[in-house]
C-alpha cells in the first residue's frame, strides 16, 4: 500500500513510501531517516497522523495505528529532554508539562575559602 509522509516544516515536501500493514512504525521511519537526515539536536523521532497530537509507538504494525492505503502521516525530529535540561528551562520559566523530582542537592552560602 502507498502512503503519504509529509517530513519538514516546510508543507510541500513529503514523500510516497510504499509499506505494508505489517511494517513497524519504527521500520517507516527508518525509511523517513535514510531520505531526510536528522539534525544535530534530535534525539528521536515521531510519527503520526498528520493533523494529529498523538504520535504512535515503534513497535506497533501500522494496520495497529489504522494506517492504511492512502493515509497521510506526518514525521517529526524532537529531543527528549534530560533532567538537567528540564531543570534550567522551569528556571528560565518555560514549561516542560512533565512532573520531575529535583535530585537531592545542598547548597552553601559559606565562601569557599572558609569551608
Amino acid at each position: 500500500m502507498q502512503i503519504t509522509v509529509y517530513y519538514s516544516a516546510d508543507a510541500s515536501k513529503c514523500a510516497q513510501l510504499d509499506v505494508q500493514p505489517s511494517d513497524t512504525v519504527k521500520a517507516v521511519k527508518q525509511k523517513v531517516i535514510a531520505m531526510h537526515s536528522p539534525p544535530d539536536w534530535a534525539n528521536t523521532a515521531l510519527l503520526g497522523v498528520k493533523g494529529a497530537t498523538d504520535y504512535f509507538e515503534n513497535r506497533q504494525r501500522l494496520a495497529q495505528c489504522g494506517v492504511q492505503e492512502g493515509s497521510v502521516l506526518k514525521f517529526a525530529y524532537a529531543r527528549n529532554l534530560t533532567l538537567m535540561e528540564k531543570v534550567e528551562m522551569s528556571c528560565q520559566g518555560i514549561n516542560t508539562e512533565d512532573t520531575y523530582q529535583l535530585p537531592a542537592m545542598a547548597i552553601s552560602t559559606i565562601p569557599s575559602k572558609y569551608q
